[in-house]
Parts: structure tokens; sequence; C-alpha cells
């Protein structure tokens, strides 16, 4: 039997990582490769962006067989690591020998237990750095009391703690009694340039939607999961057209059949008894999102609950105002009333009445899409995030090392 068959891991990618002495290899562990969520986007978009002449990126995963599109695209080792639903030590065998094999020199474990199960191969079979990003205050909070203990104990030993807002940070360092020493806030960030070229191929993103002159849309990116909360958005899309009549909803996501939060059945069920499918356009997943945020007028989202959502931070970059529940992650980016509106969970009145006044004056929605571009642009750079990032990785290597590669941290 091969090692590899023993460790239950697959490599993606027929080159294993780059072991020049000259650059640090870097391993991103994400929990699935099902689906492109927040924290995968957040990994596809550093590793984009990093610097290929001073880091070896690689990536691996717990759940879902294939690797997503995007990430093949990377041209980058990818490490589809099998776990079944129980704890197990199988995937931290796995990982152990991948970064002992590829001699990988710093982890970037994404959610708590991608941390867990990364800790046995960075600081008990291998001498790694390990940095543990978390993505959301909600995740932190549900954290059961056992594990908070195992936690704390173990997050002593790691390197760094990286929250992606400051609500989140606050989380782990109360939760885990982090010294504020150990943990930081570096916050999501999106490619600027990416969304500054709204305008262009309007027309024909509009034609081939089906969109008649005058026609305003309101949008969406995110996949039909009950979190994502789009039934909120359609009872309230459903009393708009009931006032304006020249107005479309955007859809941009997809549901998962596999997916136990798949809302997609619900939602269309929802649209049909509303009798409002000509209003409604499901586009499923797209890659060309920059350019679908071009022909709205106004984007939503009405998600339960969120970390730092780069969708939101995408449109603000794209000029639009931006409407959103009151609800932790989405009221750390939306200020309201100088880029965008916040709506209480359930307000349907309300919704749609900040709906129907920002499409009526284009005057209104041009300034908080001005705003918006602005506070993305002062906050929200991709550049920033991947700078910030960079030098977290290299400041948990030692010191030589650091001088060797004549790229010691400020």
């Amino acid at each position: 039997m091969k090692w590899n068959e023993y460790f239950k891991f697959k490599q993606i990618d027929c080159q294993n990582v780059d072991n020049s002495t000259a650059k640090v290899n870097v391993l991103f562990i994400i929990i699935q490769m099902n689906m492109m969520g927040g924290s995968e986007r957040l990994v596809y978009n550093l590793i984009s962006k990093l610097d290929r002449q001073v880091f070896n990126p690689s990536v691996a995963w717990f759940y879902g067989d294939k690797p997503l599109q995007e990430f093949l695209e990377l041209g980058i080792p990818l490490f589809h690591v099998p776990k079944n639903g129980r704890f197990d030590f199988s995937p931290m065998r796995s990982l152990g020998e991948i970064i002992k094999k590829n001699q990988i020199a710093v982890v970037n474990a994404h959610h708590f237990f991608s941390m867990i199960y990364a800790f046995f191969g960075t600081k008990l079979r291998n001498r790694s750095s390990l940095i543990y990003t978390e993505h959301s205050e909600w995740e932190v909070q549900g954290i059961s009391q056992k594990w908070r203990i195992i936690g704390r104990s173990l997050l002593k030993r790691i390197d760094h703690v990286v929250g992606v807002g400051p609500e989140v940070t606050k989380q782990l360092e109360n939760v885990f009694r982090l010294p504020e020493s150990k943990v930081s806030t570096i916050l999501n960030g999106v490619d600027l340039q990416e969304f500054q070229s709204r305008g262009q191929n309007i027309q024909e993103i509009r034609r081939s939607l089906n969109l008649k002159d005058g026609e305003r849309v309101i949008g969406i990116v995110g996949n039909f999961r009950r979190g994502k909360n789009h039934v909120f958005l359609i009872k309230a899309f459903g009393e708009l057209v009931k006032t304006l009549e020249n107005v479309k909803l955007v859809l941009i996501g997809r549901g998962y059949s596999n997916d136990l939060e798949n809302s997609e059945p619900e939602v269309r069920e929802m649209i049909r008894e509303l009798g409002i499918g000509d209003n409604v356009s499901f586009l499923g997943s797209r890659s060309d999102v920059s350019e679908l945020l071009g022909i709205m007028d106004v984007f939503c989202l009405t998600s339960l609950k969120e970390g730092l959502p780069i969708s939101l931070i995408e449109a603000m970059a794209a000029g639009l105002p931006v409407v959103g529940t009151h609800v932790e992650g989405i009221r750390d980016v939306i200020v309201p009333n100088h880029n965008g509106f916040l709506i209480e969970l359930g307000d349907v009145h309300e919704f749609k009445n900040i709906l129907l006044d920002l499409l009526k004056h284009p005057e209104y929605r041009e300034r908080l899409g001005r705003a918006g571009r602005q506070l993305a642009e002062e906050k929200y750079s991709l550049e920033r995030c991947v700078s910030e990032y960079e030098k977290l990785f290299l400041s948990t290597l030692p010191s030589l090392e650091r001088h060797r590669l004549n790229k010691v941290p400020d």
C-alpha cells in the first residue's frame, strides 16, 4: 500500500509544492470545495495576489470530492483530505504528511475545526507556523464548552489568530481568553480594479437577460441557503411590484441538492405563489459577477448572520447602494444613510419602502454608491488584505529565515 493511500488524501495537482529554499511554502486549509462561500473566496483572492517571488501557495480541504474550477485555474497543488462525520485522526495524519513531504513553512487554517485538524501536523509532527483565521462571530459563539476548553489550550501554542472583522476578533478574545498580542483583525478585501469598470457591457448584458429599457434591477449574490434568508427579500420584492411594475430581481447563486440548508425549492415556490415569476431571474452560479453588478441599481443582502460579507463589499466597490439586514457582519459594513440602509429582520414594509425610494431617486442611489466605493477603497482593498497576510506569514518564521528572504515585516 502506498503512503498516500494509507494517509487517505489525494493530491489533485500532479506537481508537489515548489520546495525552493528561496520561497516560503504556505498551505491554506479550508473546510469544503462544494461551493464558493466567503472563506473560499477569501483564500482564492489571497492566493491570486500573493507575491509568488516569496510564497508558494497550496490548498487542502476536507469535504467535496473535486476542487472548484476557480482553484484548478490557479495552477497550484491541491490536496483533498477526506473526513467522515465524526472526529477522527486520519485527516490529522494526512495533513501532517502533506506538511512534511512538501516542506510547508506556514499553515493558514480557516475556521475552528480546520485549526484543530491542522494542529497535529504543524505543532506536533512538524515545526511549521500555524495561523488560524475565523470568519464569523456566530461560529465562535456556537463552539461547545468542551471544544472551547480544548481550543484555549491549543491556541496558546499556535502562532497567531485572525478575525476577519472587529466583532469576530472580539469574540475570539473573549471565548478563548486571548491576549491582544495573539490576535488581530485583517479585514476581507476585494480587487477594486475588477469592480471599477461598472458600466461596460451593460447593454449587452441587459439584452442577454431580456431586460427592457427603463427597467430597474435589484440584485443579490449568494447561494441558496436558509441562512441567506432569500425569502425575506422575495416577500419585500413581492410588495414592491404591486407599486412599481418596471422592476426586476436578479438572483445570482444556486442551491445544492445534498445541502441540508438548501432553500432554492422554497424560494421558487414562494415566487410562484406570489405570481412574480416574470419579474425574477435565476442566474445560477456565475463567474462574471463583476459585470453583472454593472446592470444593478440596488444590491441587497438579507442574511440572518454573516462574517464580513465579500459580496457586499464587491457591490460597494462596484458603486452600488446596498441594503442589508441589521445583523452581525452586515452592520459592520453598511453605514445607514451613507452607503446604504440596514433593515430589521422581518420588517417587509420598511424594506419595500426603502427599495421604492431608492429606485425612484437615481441621484440618491448615485450618492450612496459613491460613498460605498470610497469606503471600499479606504478599508476593503485586496492589496491591503494580502499585504497584511504576507507580513503575518513572514513574521511567524524564525528571524534567520526572514533575513534570508530579505522580507522582514515592519
